[in-house]
């Protein structure tokens, strides 16, 4: 089987941010040097005295680049980090259209919250939560999970000039529709109304999510005179 040399240093600068080439003897000479040069000349790795490094940002762009030639989405995040991982997301949200606020921390009555990422166009708002699962999850623990996000939804719609200070239009007329994005493709897709987004799905999830689906769960933004006589 053909190894990708571009999606074995990912996998392998993981773990550490610095490979010794000899690591990388197994794979086909040309095709390693050709990547190397490629990857150097567009700035995404560091080559000194054999030993080849890769910093966070330089991983994530390497991923993009990665998932733009074709790679399955889910096989190259799966050598992310956590916050890899996020930062991955939020390029794939930010690259179709979004805006994107990532870890918008706010109080509510209930204590202190944050949202991993809030994306939105003219259409819809959604409130991520990034979880680095790749499978074999509960239905429990998912349903434990969409409860909590759904939860920090709702404190966030009842913070509408949080949303009027990133900007976003027709704040009044918007509902917040809680997300949890997944490493892994998992069985369940929707939990209590809340989606289940594998990465590799997330295309296709923002493309053809319908404004008017009533299954998903979908929090009504707080409106300014609401949220006068709640102070």
């Amino acid at each position: 089987m053909t190894v990708n040399p571009r999606l074995k240093l990912l996998e392998l600068t993981n773990s550490s941010p610095a490979v010794n080439l000899n690591e990388l003897s197994a794979l086909p000479r040309s095709g390693l040097d050709q990547a190397i040069v490629e990857l150097e000349e567009a700035e995404l790795v560091t080559l000194s005295d054999g030993v080849l490094t890769m910093n966070c940002k330089q991983r994530v762009k390497l991923a993009e680049q990665l998932i733009h030639s074709g790679i399955d989405a889910k096989k190259v995040s799966r050598f992310l980090g956590w916050r890899e991982f996020e930062n991955f997301a939020e390029h794939i949200l930010s690259e179709n259209d979004f805006s994107t606020c990532k870890h918008l921390v706010f109080k509510s009555s209930a204590g202190r919250r944050e949202i991993d990422i809030l994306a939105w166009n003219d259409t819809f708002t959604l409130a991520v939560d990034c979880k680095h699962w790749l499978g074999g999850l509960s239905s429990g623990r998912m349903k434990e999970a969409a409860e909590a996000q759904v939860e920090r939804a709702t404190a966030l719609a009842r913070r509408p000039e949080l949303l009027h200070r990133l900007k976003i239009p027709r704040v009044n007329g918007r509902s917040i529709i809680p997300v949890i994005l997944a490493l892994g493709e998992l069985r369940d897709r929707l939990v209590d109304g809340v989606p289940i987004v594998s990465v590799s799905k997330l295309l296709s999830f923002i493309y053809d999510v319908s404004p008017i689906d009533s299954n998903l769960k979908r929090i009504r933004l707080l409106d300014s005179a609401s949220q006068s006589r709640l102070a």
